[in-house]
């Protein structure tokens, strides 16, 4: 019995020790490639979030005293072009024009989408980190409201 034992706890390790010498990689420490990852992923889910909902929907708005779904999404908008301003190295002012302006889907969308793009190239050459980083840290901000107002709307987040 013992010898059978041993042997099992034998062929286990030929198994694991191998597999797992092989199973970590070094993470990366390229900051840039990082921060790009990050607002990929993070813009990403925004993205897809405002094609799930509904374009009946994007005038959700849980109370009066927060934003409707729409003016989120445009809200995000807006922020890619101040904090990407500011990572490209312009002196970019904060400007409400997506989130005062249409909040329909259709609009938002062309208009998320080229404020995404726009960030992209900066994030791509790789521009200021502090500022890309708030801009990872203000859009996952947003993308928890986000999450909440898919949830109170019965959709499933594309994080989830």
């Amino acid at each position: 019995m013992q010898s059978r034992t041993a042997l099992v706890c034998c062929c286990i390790v030929m198994i694991v020790i191998p597999a797992h010498a092989q199973a970590p990689q070094k993470p990366s420490t390229d900051v840039a490639a990082m921060l790009q990852f990050g607002f990929n992923e993070v813009s990403g889910w925004i993205t897809k979030s405002a094609e799930l909902v509904p374009a009946d929907k994007f005038t959700y708005q849980p109370s009066k005293d927060v934003r409707t779904f729409g003016q989120q999404i445009a809200h995000v908008a807006d922020s890619y072009g101040y904090y990407c301003g500011r990572a490209a190295g312009r002196n970019a002012e904060w400007s409400d024009a997506v989130e005062k302006g249409g909040t329909d889907k259709a609009t938002l969308l062309a208009k998320l989408e080229k404020a995404r793009l726009a960030c992209e190239a900066v994030y791509k050459r790789g521009g200021l980190a502090p500022a890309l980083m708030q801009n990872i840290a203000h859009t996952n901000l947003h993308y928890g409201n986000v999450i909440t107002y898919m949830r109170m709307l019965g959709l499933k987040p594309p994080s989830s």
